[in-house]
């Protein structure tokens, strides 16, 4: 089920921005919806407003359901004349274009005139190194798997990443599942796997500059006993799959970053106009700030932990220091079921 706040509500064009176009969840979305934003004393003008805009959108859904047209599908053509007809769960706006959540893909639309990042992407994940394979072992699911890519009859460009696993979600969804906020266990689950990520981005000394929330996709995977036999489906995973149109080899130069990164941009990383390994690192103590939200039973280790400034320019380093402090936080490692369904 969707759960947008009321800027989204008020920001939204189309129902499905804010509604699931199915009949039998849209009608627990928008009584959920009607419920949350009652008039009450106080807010009885703004209340009624984001209302009426909610069930203006109700009614406009009901009617295109109704009528046989799914709102959730198009069809995209590639210039070589092959067309790829989607079906879409979900689907956010990008500052490059539309990115869209099936089944089976993660599908990037970029506009065309974005070109030189769309080409930036396809580079950086065309070939991954591996320079040990037990560590290749969990970062093949972490970064894309792109299995087509294209550009379209009207000029944009189109990529699409293989998910390892269906129920491989977006961080944003998850966050909007949770109503803004998820539990500090959760969070420090993500973050071990973004450390991680950086870890092995370094050992083929590439920064990703783009970690962040709308960046990251997540598949909560089951609790397995000892000895069961499992498949990709039951892992948890944490991939990384957005962001890689400002990805840079060491050394190179950084074209762009999206706005988030930016503001925790270092210093001599603007002055010089080259990335480095704390860019990734800091990213990923922005990404726990904005999970956590307004959970008040943070841990104390975790709380200080990610209101730290001071960083290590050894991903390594910073993944066995956030170990420790997860340690502290938790105890010993073990698995904490997250139900989502979404």
């Amino acid at each position: 089920m969707k759960r947008k706040s009321e800027r989204e509500i008020m920001s939204a064009t189309r129902p499905e921005d804010i509604f699931t176009m199915q009949l039998d969840v849209i009608e627990q979305e928008k009584n959920e919806y009607i419920e949350r934003f009652k008039p009450t004393e106080y807010r009885a003008i703004q209340n009624f407003v984001v209302s009426r805009q909610i069930m203006l959108f109700y009614e406009e859904a009901i009617s295109r359901i109704n009528n046989g047209l799914s709102l959730n599908e198009f069809t995209i053509c590639a210039k070589n004349g092959r067309e790829y007809k989607i079906h879409y769960n979900n689907s956010f706006p990008f500052k490059l274009g539309q990115m869209y959540i099936t089944g089976k893909y993660v599908i990037y639309v970029i506009d065309g005139k974005y070109q030189k990042y769309y080409r930036n992407y396809i580079t950086k994940t065309n070939s991954y190194l591996k320079p040990d394979m037990k560590i290749w072992e969990f970062a093949q699911y972490m970064v894309p798997n792109v299995e087509i890519n294209f550009e379209t009859i009207e000029g944009n460009f189109c990529i699409f990443i293989k998910k390892p696993c269906e129920k491989m979600y977006s961080i944003r969804e998850i966050l909007e599942y949770f109503n803004g906020s998820l539990k500090p266990e959760y969070v420090a689950s993500i973050l071990t796997r973004l450390y991680y990520f950086a870890c092995y981005m370094s050992l083929v000394e590439t920064t990703h500059n783009g970690i962040t929330i709308d960046n990251l996709f997540f598949a909560p995977g089951r609790r397995t006993e000892d000895g069961e036999s499992y498949t990709v489906e039951d892992m948890r995973i944490l991939g990384v799959y957005g962001g890689w149109f400002f990805t840079t080899y060491f050394n190179e130069k950084i074209q762009a970053v999206p706005k988030e990164v930016y503001e925790i941009l270092p210093f001599q990383c603007k002055d010089r106009g080259y990335s480095s390994f704390e860019v990734d690192e800091l990213s990923i103590k922005k990404v726990a700030k904005e999970l956590l939200g307004n959970q008040t039973n943070i841990p104390l280790p975790m709380q200080e932990w990610v209101n730290k400034t001071t960083i290590s320019k050894d991903p390594k380093t910073e993944y066995h220091a956030w170990e420790e402090v997860r340690r502290k936080s938790f105890g010993g490692r073990r698995f904490v079921d997250m139900d989502v369904s979404i």
